[in-house]
């Protein structure tokens, strides 16, 4: 783990995808869900919704989806 992000929704979709990656494989790998939202800079709510999505969805469950409110 290392970078600290201060707010990751200003980050790419690509980036945020990432982040959520790193997130899941760090908590996959034996590290708390509080430590490695400390770590990343996110809530650890978020955290927990990243790992409980692959558990249900697998891996295609992090990808960034599109953003925004629906123009009508």
């Amino acid at each position: 783990m290392g970078v600290t992000v201060r707010d990751a929704r200003r980050l790419s979709p690509a980036a945020q995808e990432d982040l959520r990656r790193r997130a899941v494989a760090a908590v996959q790998a034996g590290h708390t869900q509080a430590a490695v939202a400390t770590v990343l800079g996110v809530s650890p709510q978020a955290v927990s919704m990243w790992v409980n999505a692959v558990r249900r969805n697998g891996s295609g469950a992090l990808k960034a989806g599109k953003r925004g409110t629906a123009s009508g």
